[in-house]
């Protein structure tokens, strides 16, 4: 079950409305709530511990459950929840195996919109190593400060496949048929697209979130 599930479970267990949960968190408005229960958003941890307090949870319980993936012979996909000796068992040994590489670097982008291939093979790879069992993770080379404004150009930036972000947050999003890169803000029921010179305000069904921003690298000279 994931962050938005839980909360939505959590409303309905106790009869409480968005409106009513956003006043108890000292939000503006419910919009908020309605963004993390369909995991656009997610709450900070400051708003994480408000809701443990209201709902009487752990933290903890506002983690995404895990689930390990593998494949079995034919190439489909098996996916064992944690919770039976089986899933442990198989946890355990697949956590003991080496599971690093290398960041491979998708694309070169010089403007403010590009595409991205659905696949690629990278021919370029970067000299930093990360678990392989997270969720995909590559690089950009920003040949451009259009492309990025954060990142001078020749830095790469790197990020990892993600469907959510937190309010104030760089991503790689879709947006009109293009990719670009953009900080996300919450505004009510709406989002803004920003960068250091300027904004815009989109609806949220108007983008869909690809990736969310880890670092930036630049290569030693």
């Amino acid at each position: 079950m994931d962050l938005g599930q839980k909360i939505d479970k959590l409303l309905k267990l106790t009869s409480m409305t968005k409106v009513e949960l956003a006043k108890r968190l000292g939000l503006k408005d419910s919009s908020v709530i309605s963004h993390w229960v369909k995991n656009r958003f997610k709450p900070d941890r400051k708003n994480l511990q408000k809701l443990a307090v209201t709902f009487n949870k752990p933290l903890s319980y506002f983690e995404d459950d895990a689930e390990d993936t593998s494949f079995d012979g034919n190439g489909a996909n098996l996916t064992i929840r944690e919770g039976t000796t089986t899933a442990k068992s198989l946890y355990e040994l697949i956590s003991a195996l080496p599971s690093s590489r290398h960041i491979g670097v998708a694309l070169e982008i010089q403007s403010e919109f590009f595409d991205l291939p659905y696949t690629f093979e990278p021919e370029e790879f970067l000299p930093i190593m990360f678990d392989a069992k997270q969720k995909e993770t590559f690089a950009l080379k920003i040949n451009s400060q259009s492309a990025c404004p954060w990142a001078e150009k020749g830095e790469f930036a790197i990020f990892v496949a993600a469907d959510a972000v937190q309010s104030g947050k760089i991503a790689l999003i879709r947006y009109k048929n293009r990719y670009t890169i953009k900080k996300l803000t919450l505004d009510g029921e709406n989002v803004l697209l920003s960068t250091p010179t300027k904004q815009i305000k989109v609806s949220q069904e108007e983008i869909i979130i690809a990736a969310k921003l880890l670092a930036f690298y630049r290569r030693p000279q």
